[in-house]
């Protein structure tokens, strides 16, 4: 993916004095993460051509929910209280009552002051550093598709509230989990079409397979059967599938890798 070449400067960037161009990554990275925005108020937009200057809120989304947002770009310098406070005036300013409503992210470079920590706690903000946007952003890079907005919208909506790099790795970690299963399914059937020449391999067969391979999760044959599915999609086509009468008789065959 070509967008890598910016998406691996957004920390570099983030701390850096480098306001303008933290600004200008962090709303390519919402719109690579599957954001949009159709407002057409250069205070409050996603463009990343038309930032909000001076008076205007750094980011925001308008699909598939509202996500307003505050960059602080810093090299060394703590992040005061007017970061978060300018995020609340200006968000309530041009958004008026479409502010509330917002899932509200501060990124900061930077050690939040006492006062800014408690601001962005008693608002429900999410303070994310530049490294976690990377990584989430890279992730969505590498395996298209794989970052699921609303599952992300339940993370920055749970507590705890301020810093937030906690929950938002919690929701990275299970994501590269569901990657790396599915890739040891794959491998499973790569393996037994090589070893035993059978190009097909039963659901039933496969189970049995998978318990003896140190499997990296545990799951039941219909959970199983269901990530299966999945990945024989006509949209996806990692594996192909044989259709049976009984699902637990389906069979799966490997048609293509993806690198972890």
């Amino acid at each position: 993916d070509p967008d890598l070449v910016w998406i691996n400067k957004i920390a570099e960037v983030g701390n850096s004095s480098e306001g303008n161009e933290f600004e200008r990554l962090t709303r390519k990275s919402f719109i690579k993460l599957g954001f949009s925005c159709s407002n057409t108020n250069s205070k409050a937009n996603l463009d990343p051509e038309k930032l909000g200057g001076a008076g205007g809120v750094d980011f925001y989304c308008e699909y598939p929910y509202p996500v307003v947002g505050e960059c602080k770009a810093t090299k060394s310098e703590k992040v005061p209280s007017s970061t978060p406070g300018q995020l609340i005036q200006l968000g309530k300013n041009h958004l008026q009552e479409k502010y509330e409503p917002c899932i509200k992210i501060i990124l900061a470079g930077g050690e939040l002051t006492k006062d800014a920590l408690l601001t962005t706690q008693n608002n429900q903000m999410n303070v994310i550093t530049p490294e976690t946007l990377e990584k989430l952003v890279e992730l969505q890079s590498n395996y298209q598709g794989s970052i699921n907005l609303m599952k992300l919208k339940e993370c920055l909506q749970q507590e705890p509230f301020g810093l937030a790099d906690d929950k938002v790795n919690s929701y990275i970690s299970k994501i590269e989990q569901d990657i790396q299963l599915r890739s040891h399914l794959m491998q499973i059937i790569k393996k037994h079409q090589e070893n035993t020449g059978d190009e097909h391999i039963e659901v039933t067969t496969l189970y049995g397979a998978y318990g003896y391979s140190n499997p990296p999760q545990s799951l039941n044959l219909q959970e199983m059967h269901e990530i299966l599915i999945e990945l024989s999609s006509p949209l996806i086509g990692y594996l192909g599938r044989i259709k049976s009468t009984d699902w637990k008789s389906d069979k799966f065959y490997f048609l293509r890798d993806f690198a972890i």
